[in-house]
């Protein structure tokens, strides 16, 4: 069984159940805080399933990870510790326990900015103190990207409460080209992370048509609960599938793919290949020098003239042609700064 964030999760919620000896805890009861749990991290509710629980259990009384947690059975109904002061947190850990939670918590802690997953958090923060005392190694081995000091991450988790419960807010928005920030009335979407920065999807209520704006979470100055303005869904607006065909979160309802064309030389086929543009690439034809004719399935943004701008002279668009002329524009210009 393998030891992934969302086990990880489970079984801190379940330990953090079984040590509230003031409540006497059902099956159903445990199911329920681990779905609510998953649900807080994922932003929807998965119900956690009966075998699914069970299987946390066993992991939890066995010795894979060292816990032999001592969990009972009373009146075949309530689960509890048999031993009230147990708790997986203060029990040292076999050498199979120590891999899987570091690699788990190698993940997680890029996860702290969601102050939904604080509770879960803290359990995995102290199972992490163990790993490094045991270990004598307090070094993660994974560094995902992570911008020191981004502004809109204090943000994040007040926004991902309103998009899951479906609440409006009022947030205080300066956009790069405004002077000052405007107050607007938003009804959130979706939250949704690109190049290490976040976007709030959602509809001012001003809007008349069915229409998405995207808000950069560092502009925004500050956001609180509207409870004026009842939540609003957009028509024609699916937050599971509306990024599929997009690079990038520049688009608009209504907006439809296109198939590009994109030759890219040989020096570069290998890794666009290993590292697609997109989910829809496909390798169209294949040259006697190692070159690549690749083609895409995506809405013509900013964003992908830019990804194709950084391979430079690499790669060159064949179609559609308002993509090539975007992109020869764009390299004429960036030629003329380097003439004298």
């Amino acid at each position: 069984m393998p030891i992934n964030r969302a086990t990880l999760i489970r079984i801190s919620t379940i330990d953090r159940c079984l040590q509230n000896r003031y409540r006497r805890w059902t099956i159903n009861d445990l199911i329920e805080a681990c779905t609510d749990a998953l649900a807080e991290f994922e932003g929807r509710a998965n119900p956690v399933s009966r075998r699914t629980f069970q299987n946390d259990l066993a992991l939890m009384r066995s010795d894979r990870l060292g816990y032999n947690a001592p969990i009972v059975v009373r009146d075949n109904k309530y689960y509890e510790y048999e031993d009230p002061d147990f708790t997986i947190t203060h029990l040292p850990l076999n050498d199979e326990g120590l891999d899987a939670l570091n690699s788990a918590l190698d993940i997680l802690r890029q996860l702290q900015c969601f102050p939904q997953l604080a509770s879960s958090i803290e359990t995995i923060s102290k199972l992490n103190e163990q790993i490094s005392r045991r270990t004598g190694v307090s070094v993660p081995a994974m560094d995902m990207e992570h911008v020191a000091g981004y502004r809109g991450e204090r943000f994040i988790g007040m926004i991902y409460d309103a998009v899951r419960k479906h609440r409006t807010i009022t947030i205080e928005y300066q956009s790069f080209k405004a002077s000052r920030p405007d107050t607007l009335t938003v009804y959130p979407y979706l939250l949704k992370e690109y190049r290490n920065r976040w976007f709030l999807v959602g509809e001012k209520s001003t809007n008349r048509a069915p229409h998405v704006n995207i808000f950069a979470l560092d502009r925004i100055h500050s956001v609180k609960f509207d409870h004026e303005h009842p939540f609003r869904k957009c028509a024609g607006f699916d937050p599971e599938h509306f990024f599929d065909d997009t690079i990038g979160v520049t688009r608009q309802i209504g907006d439809k793919p296109r198939h590009v064309v994109i030759d890219i030389d040989s020096t570069q086929a290998p890794y666009i290949e290993s590292k697609p543009f997109h989910r829809s690439q496909k390798v169209e034809q294949r040259f006697d020098d190692g070159s690549i004719r690749i083609s895409l399935k995506v809405v013509i943004n900013s964003e992908l003239v830019r990804l194709i701008l950084g391979y430079g002279g690499h790669a060159e668009v064949i179609a559609p042609t308002e993509l090539r002329v975007k992109v020869a524009e764009s390299v004429i210009k960036a030629a003329d700064r380097y003439r004298e």
